[in-house]
């Protein structure tokens, strides 16, 4: 088997996880970490995809000996007067690294776990190590130059991945980096001594709060610690620099006053922190011999605890890349186009669901300078100009779509209000049932009422793709449905038996129930239904009723890292 020598810069999350992999696939690889661990960190709050990566790296017992607080949802009291809403990790297993449940970490430990396992495993971890150049010029090398205390020196290796955060040295060089005009925030925090004052199904959950100013996250952590925030809008930087963070900090959290309904008399018990460099991405995310990953490629607003994920995938991603690309030199530029998809495409999947929900919150707080500033209300919004979502919105009849972006938010905190004004401990996750079958019901009432389906061009086509195979964590080439203008659907593999129902579907407009027994018939009536909605979201199929009305399928916020599908 051919292996690379890969080169890792960041000994964080990404570079760990980027590092496990590639051992896990064979290749040589040696993280160069410029701090010395255990060091601080924000962004303790996981997602469920993020354990089942874990998982599969062999970390489980690790994990669990951690004894880090269970986190099963999410929580919101999102907008003035609104009840709370828990969005819910509840999942089926159906396979053993799917995870109802994510953690709340302190990131020094985290951090210390993961690149204790990756030494362990015999992968060379150079701690007070800096990374002070980076030469990717070479057309099958690339070359790092590196500094510990006096000492000086260089590495040439086969790939580099650069994990090494928002200040990683090869996304500097690039100068890749594009800040957004939508999320201007920044954040300010500290953590208060308290143990959960929930003890139920609230118990371990992460609280987002909105108010006149922003939002606060809440986040339990072990030892009776609460870790809480601040995220307000840039404008107020001057008003930190004058007042100080602290002054800041405590003048402005009082003003949230559903989250000091949480804290009471808490005691503040650690320093007050602030970040400015908020939310960016990348023109491009690799090409060559190199991969960005993590907080090295972007960043958006932590409202869904999805930093850590990100990192995750993307190392689980571009180590497979590698893996891919060392066995398969001829593949390396679709390689590459893949890479640099399936990571926009999971940034603009959060950046969207944010966008909606800011925009809910902002149509029910007083008007303020935040939430002005994170309000969609056309289609033609400057900030939002190099956002992919936005240009599919921006598609059609403008102000229905506008009008559908908002009720998108809507809909998902509808499905998870609670029964009670405040946050009460007598909360139960069963009592989202009855909303959520509500809601599939009728969803199905509206796909069963399509008696003429259209599919967008006149071909049906197989589209070459690849997919992470979950166990191997291998790259794989597959393929995914597509129409002749080049618009597809990557989230389902399809074979030729798939391609010719649809090319069926196209020739003769059937209606939904026969392309679900068309469907059933070869393998796949289990997802017909999210199969057809999801192609009714991205565009490729049209539905219509006996009367030649269209029908409406809601269209959807999706974001990685949470359900039974995950993107690695």
């Amino acid at each position: 088997m051919a292996r690379s020598k890969v080169a890792v810069v960041g000994g964080g999350p990404a570079g760990c996880v980027a590092a496990l992999t590639l051992h896990k696939l064979g290749h040589d690889v040696e993280v160069f970490e410029r701090e010395t661990f255990p060091r601080y960190r924000i962004g303790e709050s996981l997602l469920p995809g993020t354990m089942s990566i874990l998982n599969r790296l062999g970390l489980q017992d690790r994990i669990d000996a951690a004894g880090f607080v269970k986190k099963p949802s999410a929580t919101f009291l999102w907008g003035q007067d609104q009840a709370p809403w828990t969005f819910s990790f509840a999942a089926p297993k159906i396979n053993p690294w799917v995870f109802d449940h994510a953690v709340q970490v302190k990131r020094e430990e985290f951090d210390q776990m993961l690149m204790d396992e990756a030494r362990s495993r015999g992968i060379p971890v150079h701690e007070a190590t800096t990374v002070t150049g980076v030469d990717v010029s070479a057309a099958d090398s690339v070359t790092l130059s590196l500094r510990r205390a006096d000492e000086r020196w260089d590495v040439t290796a086969d790939y580099v991945i650069d994990a090494g955060g928002s200040g990683g040295p090869l996304s500097r060089k690039l100068s890749v980096r594009r800040y957004d005009e939508f999320y201007r925030n920044f954040a300010v925090w500290s953590y208060f001594k308290l143990p959960d004052p929930f003890t139920g199904d609230l118990a371990g959950t992460t609280y987002s709060i909105t108010f006149e100013d922003g939002w606060v996250w809440m986040i339990p952590m072990k030892g009776g610690l609460y870790s809480v925030g601040l995220v307000v809008d840039r404008s107020r930087a001057a008003e930190v620099r004058e007042m100080g963070a602290e002054a800041f900090y405590r003048a402005t959290l009082p003003k949230a006053k559903r989250a000091m309904e949480i804290l009471g008399d808490a005691e503040m018990v650690d320093e007050v922190r602030i970040v400015q460099d908020w939310s960016y991405d990348a023109d491009h995310f690799s090409a060559g011999r190199y991969f960005l990953c993590g907080d090295a490629a972007c960043f958006t607003d932590p409202l869904f605890s999805q930093g850590v994920h990100l990192a995750s995938q993307s190392a689980v991603s571009a180590a497979a890349a590698i893996d891919r690309m060392t066995a398969n030199p001829g593949e390396s530029e679709a390689v590459h186009a893949w890479y640099n998809r399936s990571y926009r495409d999971a940034y603009e999947g959060y950046h969207q669901f944010l966008a909606s929900f800011y925009t809910f919150a902002s149509l029910t707080e007083p008007e303020s300078e935040f939430w002005r500033q994170r309000r969609i209300t056309e289609s033609d919004d400057d900030r939002l100009v190099r956002r992919q979502w936005f240009d599919r919105l921006s598609d059609g009849d403008e102000s229905a779509a506008v009008a559908d972006f908002h009720d998108r938010a809507a809909t998902m905190i509808h499905i998870g209000k609670h029964q009670r004004q405040e946050l009460s401990d007598e909360f139960s996750e069963a009592e989202l049932d009855a909303a959520r079958v509500r809601w599939i019901s009728g969803l199905t009432q509206r796909l069963n009422s399509i008696s003429k389906l259209v599919w967008t061009g006149s071909k049906v086509l197989l589209k070459p793709h690849y997919k992470v195979e979950p166990l191997s964590m291998r790259l794989e080439p597959v393929h995914v449905l597509a129409n002749d203008a080049d618009e597809d659907l990557t989230q389902y593999v399809m074979g030729e038996a798939e391609r010719q129902v649809f090319q069926e579907l196209a020739e003769e407009n059937f209606g939904y129930r026969a392309l679900v027994k068309k469907l059933g018939a070869i393998g796949k009536q289990e997802i017909s239904a999210q199969l057809v909605t999801r192609l009714m979201e991205a565009g490729l199929i049209t539905g219509f009723d006996s009367a030649g009305e269209k029908v409406v399928i809601q269209g959807r916020l999706h974001f990685g890292g949470v359900g039974v599908e995950y993107e690695v």
